[in-house]
């Protein structure tokens, strides 16, 4: 008698609003998916963390705005406690200083009234993603995390151009373009519904735009928000600076590649943001971290191959997994996740897209910071895929792209 099937548990899903008939309308509109999701709707943050006491649940959607203990106050409660929980706000109240609390501890934010079928496929996107990485230390890890750690220089220099009213949105957007933390906390803001409709965004300079300097400002000068670098005992052959400058580096060469005009944006800055992940593990796992540094730097192999034998999962799925809780574009998500795998035995020949592009991009970066990468997350990496290059007729670009590498690395400054 062939095995019977075993059928995927259903996700838990809390919901919390202090007006009952909101939570009446929830249970309405929601009622076709009850069975994919097992939901829960209760009327306080107490009885949200009582709830979270008793039971496991997979995502808790609350309300900003509750008499005693309002919605960033849940959150960072349940970021505490529970961190393995997504974190999403939907509310229909905005301002300022709670909006910049609720930034440091929820990972999307969608405004009422909501589109239902935008509640459902951001849930269900969650929930996909939190399924998708098996390993409950790392979604614990990625899911405790509010804010990335940003280098003091550049949040000083960034928090100086806002300092002084003449300054150009260009130069703004310059300074955040240089920082993986800086870049990642805009884009989550500006593709959520908490400053504004609900759109996609990936331009930088757009990003900035479209927020304003006064978000911009209190968002770099609200401690909840963004955390500055502050090492404690860090991870031996893990040097922050050394990554900030690699991911810069590839960045400015990704820009440069051959991709379509309409991917230019999503490539740099997925190419800005493809080693998130390392941020995460060196932060919140840094014993997992240690143990693949060191055996990828005594047997000169690729950190990405060594993570995925030791701990069954590597950097770009971790950074991948958090950038995608927090909303970020799916062609940001795709160069992220699969930098290391697009060309690595691929049957289909194509043409440049965004992964692909990272991908080259990154050991077009490497190669050139080689010699003085000392702290750089081992240097030893793969090779070009020669079988797709000489099968997009490409291979003869390498060396012109090798040469606009070093170009870039020493136009450099950093």
């Amino acid at each position: 008698m062939p095995a019977l099937e075993s059928k995927a548990p259903k996700k838990k899903i809390l919901f919390v609003d202090d007006e009952p008939l909101i939570l009446e309308g929830l249970q309405r509109i929601l009622r076709p998916q009850r069975k994919d999701w097992e939901m829960g709707f209760v009327v306080s943050g107490d009885a949200a963390l009582s709830a979270l006491e008793g039971n496991h649940f997979d995502v808790i959607v609350t309300d900003m705005r509750m008499p005693g203990m309002d919605g960033a106050q849940l959150l960072t409660s349940v970021k505490e406690r529970f961190p393995g929980v997504i974190r999403i706000v939907l509310s229909g109240f905005f301002e300022k200083e709670a909006a910049l609390r609720a930034v440091a501890v929820a990972h999307r934010f969608l405004a009422k009234p909501c589109d239902p079928k935008d509640l459902r496929d951001t849930i269900e996107r969650c929930c996909t993603l939190s399924s998708g990485l098996d390993d409950d230390d790392v979604r614990f890890g990625a899911g405790a995390i509010g804010e990335l750690p940003s280098l003091p220089g550049r949040c000083a220099r960034l928090i100086e151009a806002l300092e002084n009213p003449e300054v150009a949105i260009t130069e703004v957007s310059r300074i955040v373009e240089q920082d993986v933390a800086l870049t990642a906390k805009v884009l989550q803001l500006v593709n959520s519904a908490f400053f504004g409709p609900s759109q996609e965004i990936i331009n930088i300079r757009a990003a900035v735009s479209y927020l304003g300097l006064d978000i911009l400002k209190a968002l770099v000068l609200s401690a909840e928000v963004l955390k500055v670098f502050q090492p404690q005992n860090g991870v031996p052959g893990f040097s922050y600076e050394a990554f900030q400058a690699h991911s810069y580096l590839t960045a400015s060469i990704a820009s440069r590649l051959p991709v379509p005009q309409n991917l230019v944006s999503s490539t740099r800055v997925a190419a800005l943001l493809h080693d998130t992940g390392l941020l995460v593990l060196s932060t919140r796992l840094p014993e997992k971290f240690r143990l693949a540094l060191s055996i990828a730097a005594k047997e000169q192999r690729p950190l990405y191959r060594v993570e995925q034998e030791v701990n069954g999962f590597t950097h770009a799925d971790v950074g991948a997994y958090l950038l995608g809780i927090w909303g970020l574009p799916q062609p940001i998500l795709d160069g992220v996740r699969n930098h290391h795998h697009v060309c690595s035995g691929a049957s289909e020949i194509s043409g440049f897209d965004t992964p692909r592009a990272v991908q080259i991009a990154d050991l077009l970066a490497h190669e050139q910071q080689a010699g003085q990468e000392a702290g750089l997350y081992p240097s030893a990496h793969d090779d070009f895929d020669a079988d797709w290059l000489a099968a997009t007729g490409l291979a003869p670009e390498v060396p012109a792209w090798r040469a606009m590498a070093s170009e870039l690395a020493e136009a450099t400054v950093f």
